[in-house]
């Protein structure tokens, strides 16, 4: 009996694998628009709402960089459903777009927060000219990205000379006894909440293999260089459960 009833969740699993290790724009769309309903709820909720202090340290770190730039112009890449976006939009004189590849997260975004520009689009092919941005931001999307390197020189491209990217990723604890509890919260405790509340089959079963699997700390820093930032460096918060990344053009 225990065997059958752990049989639909390891089929979740090898679903959420394959998805990672093949994923492309309509695979990664379709699944965010699928959590879309519930996405903001779960997202405070599962991170115990920590995930607000993220954005707003990665903002408060956009406007130092920034400067006496008085009118910043702002890209956030992989928006959702805009948290991040208004997060920067609090810098003084900023202007904002926020894109994103699933159209149901953007029509939340554009409830949410009007008067930023939302568009739909993704990082592997960004639909600006060159030296258009003084800030390209991601919010724990990097990893979702088709092409990660491509879409890392495309941030490159469309940064002024002298700008910068901030990217926020889920981190797993370099600490040997916190990495342990992280990854029974995130690997065993997280998915089963997740599933009471979303309508979504394997979606939260992704999200922690994706993070498993994604380049952290100085391996991050290496793909940045690759795609032609200079000065990258990266703060690990709150117990290392989540990381910054800041790279200059």
């Amino acid at each position: 009996m225990a065997k059958k009833a752990e049989e639909p969740v390891s089929r979740l699993k090898e679903t959420a694998q394959s998805l990672f290790r093949s994923k492309s724009h309509a695979s990664i769309q379709n699944m965010f628009d699928e959590v879309a309903p519930t996405y903001d709820f779960l997202n405070h909720l599962l991170s115990l709402g920590i995930d607000n202090y993220w954005r707003s340290r990665a903002a408060k770190k956009a406007k130092q960089l920034i400067g006496a730039n008085s009118a910043p112009a702002v890209l956030d890449v992989a928006t959702g459903t805009g948290d991040l976006a208004h997060a920067m939009s609090k810098i003084p004189g900023s202007k904002v777009t926020g894109i994103d590849l699933s159209g149901k997260m953007l029509s939340l975004a554009r409830e949410k927060y009007p008067s930023i520009t939302f568009m739909e689009g993704y990082a592997e092919k960004l639909s600006f000219h060159g030296a258009s941005f003084d800030i390209v931001s991601a919010g724990f999307g990097a990893r979702n990205f088709e092409n990660l390197l491509q879409g890392l020189r495309e941030f490159y491209r469309v940064l002024k000379p002298g700008g910068h990217t901030l990217i926020i990723e889920p981190m797993i604890p370099r600490n040997p006894a916190l990495k342990k509890l992280f990854l029974v919260y995130f690997k065993k405790i997280l998915p089963k909440i997740a599933r009471l509340f979303s309508k979504s089959r394997f979606a939260y079963d992704y999200l922690p293999h994706s993070v498993e699997e994604f380049p952290q700390d100085e391996a991050f820093i290496a793909i940045l260089r690759e795609a032609g930032f200079r000065k990258a460096k990266y703060f690990p918060m709150t117990f290392e459960t989540s990381i910054l990344y800041i790279a200059q053009k």
